[in-house]
């Protein structure tokens, strides 16, 4: 009987520790707590995306346009060495408060969430107008400034997923001290269809500010496939950065639920990967950077100044994982 147990408690920990191999590692680079760039022309940066090279574009919820900047990243070490704010390319379109930003690389076009109006803009530049495209009704019926505020895709995984940032007005009620917000995140294919919706959890707030609590101000999807979430939570000493990693393996398909209030469904599992306090600074973007010297990826988190001039940026790492599931299709 010992040795069964034995055996069976030897099977249980060898399984949670490939397991654990297996998921992405995050931790911070040593030597930088954070990377600053001044520039009084621009405030209120809330979504970030890295093309190619030193190349990133950002997006600003008190502007209608995409900004370019450049963000030297030292493939050493993943340290930020030194950056610039271009001049921001306007972009024409009935929709504002832009939050969330994508770029596909083969069509050369960016993906832009809008908190006002509660639509995707598709915009390439050089072209004289963007687009709006549709998304799932159920968005419509956000908070105010608690609408969509995540966005992104991966050319690898050919996916994009999006959110709100706080729980729908159907879906119950904003984050508290005894518990989160309920978010929607919902795929969609490489041609913005809508494939799947999952309910999501965050964690509960300390204390509401401003009319936020405790939600989801961006995602950045793996090659893989795999979708980190990022939380921007308010405690009573300050702002909290976290970083989960998603898991809907036993999640409910909740596409064709009007609510949430009062429904049955089981919410995607989370996995945390990655916590820090910031006390003011508001970290609301996050993005895959470009790959170091050790094998691992930079991962680029970008702050909301404000009203501020001063544009604070996290550089961190993350190693995929050795075993990396293949993206769903």
């Amino acid at each position: 009987m010992f040795a069964k147990i034995h055996r069976a408690v030897l099977a249980a920990v060898l399984f949670a520790q490939a397991t654990a191999a297996q998921l992405p590692v995050v931790e911070r680079v040593d030597g930088q707590g954070s990377f600053a760039i001044e520039d009084a022309a621009l405030v209120g940066l809330s979504g970030l995306v890295w093309q190619a090279g030193d190349a990133f574009f950002a997006v600003s919820d008190r502007l209608k346009a995409l900004v370019p900047m450049t963000l030297k990243i030292d493939p050493d070490n993943g340290r930020i060495s030194a950056g610039t704010i271009g001049r921001p390319v306007p972009v024409s379109i009935g929709a504002s408060d832009f939050e969330g930003l994508a770029y596909v690389a083969a069509a050369k076009a960016f993906y832009i969430s809008a908190e006002q109006g509660a639509t995707v803009v598709r915009f390439v530049p050089g072209e004289a107008k963007a687009t709006r495209l549709p998304v799932p009704t159920i968005y419509t019926k956000a908070r105010k400034n608690l609408s969509l505020e995540a966005l992104t895709w991966n050319d690898t995984a050919k996916q994009f997923w999006l959110s709100n940032e706080e729980t729908l007005t159907p879906d119950g009620p904003v984050a508290s001290a005894a518990e989160g917000s309920l978010v929607r995140l919902q795929r969609l294919d490489a041609r913005f269809r809508p494939t799947a919706q999952f309910a999501w959890r965050t964690e509960p707030a300390g204390m509401r500010f401003h009319g936020a609590g405790s939600g989801v101000p961006d995602l950045c999807l793996l090659p893989d496939g795999r979708l980190l979430v990022l939380e921007r939570g308010f405690g009573a000493f300050g702002l909290q950065a976290r970083i989960f990693l998603a898991d809907f393996s036993n999640a409910t398909n909740i596409a064709k639920l009007p609510a949430l209030a009062g429904a049955e469904f089981t919410p995607a599992r989370k996995i945390l990967l990655f916590e820090q306090a910031t006390g003011f600074v508001n970290y609301e973007g996050i993005t895959l950077g470009p790959p170091l010297a050790d094998g691992t990826r930079s991962l680029i988190l970008v702050a909301d100044s404000g009203s501020e001039a001063t544009h604070h940026f996290l550089p961190l790492k993350i190693n995929l994982g050795a075993a990396a599931r293949p993206a769903k299709k």
